[in-house]
């Protein structure tokens, strides 16, 4: 069970923006006028999760844990479930199995300028978490579709290596971990290609996220083993399969 800190913060202000608290009803009838939804409704923090929710994703089924978002946006707790109570009683974010996700497409509710407003953020927050060095690289089978790999993979831990979410767009997916404030370890599949990369800082943390790099990918493994199993026993080729 996930803790939230109860020490008081006081929220973000961006200088001269007039603060609205959103409920459902005010959205409701933003979304249904011609105007449409403007991000100037909506608190600094609440903004700050809705460009991270969006980042990268044309389905808009980016999932983040409640720690997740915290480390991501570097977002003290108790602003953070500030923030998630408004969204998710304005009907905007919905709370999962596996963490937090927008309930709503927000580029199809969004004034155009709120639009780029939001990208432009999600850029800014993004540019924060570019520092990553491969570990491994795989190729999955034409057999295996990615999604198989992905469902083994949502939510699992790997000892300290704590899931924190993922994300969907451009035509592949990101998984993402992290041992505490040391560092991330985040699996990219694009294509037929798998990515293990960290940002771990230092001999100690290196050799951590190796260790887990192999753990997630003895994971991967099984997903193919298992998948590869059933192709031959459709095939009638036995259950026999050998790995280089």
């Amino acid at each position: 069970m996930e803790n939230k800190e109860t020490s008081p913060e006081k929220e973000d202000k961006e200088i001269g923006q007039k603060e609205v608290t959103v409920d459902e009803k005010t959205v409701q009838v933003i979304i249904d006028g011609s105007e449409g939804l403007s991000l100037d409704d909506f608190h600094t923090n609440d903004k700050k999760i809705l460009s991270l929710l969006n980042q990268d994703s044309d389905l808009n089924d980016n999932q983040y844990t409640f720690n997740g978002l915290a480390r991501k946006l570097g977002m003290h707790q108790q602003s953070l479930s500030r923030a998630l109570g408004r969204l998710e009683d304005a009907g905007i974010v919905q709370r999962t199995e596996n963490g937090y996700k927008l309930s709503k497409n927000l580029r199809s509710i969004l004034v155009k300028k709120s639009r780029i407003d939001l990208e432009n953020l999600s850029k800014i927050i993004s540019k924060q978490y570019l520092q990553f060095t491969q570990i491994l690289q795989l190729y999955i089978p034409t057999t295996v579709k990615a999604e198989q790999v992905v469902n083994r993979l949502v939510g699992k831990w790997f000892g300290n290596l704590r899931w924190i979410g993922h994300v969907e767009g451009d035509g592949g997916y990101v998984l993402q971990w992290a041992n505490n404030d040391r560092f991330q370890v985040n699996l990219k599949i694009v294509s037929r290609y798998a990515v293990i990369e960290s940002n771990a800082v230092g001999e100690k943390n290196k050799a951590d996220a190796i260790v887990s790099a192999y753990r997630i990918l003895e994971q991967i493994t099984k997903t193919l083993k298992t998948a590869s199993d059933k192709s031959d026993r459709r095939n009638g080729l036995g259950s026999f399969s050998q790995y280089n």
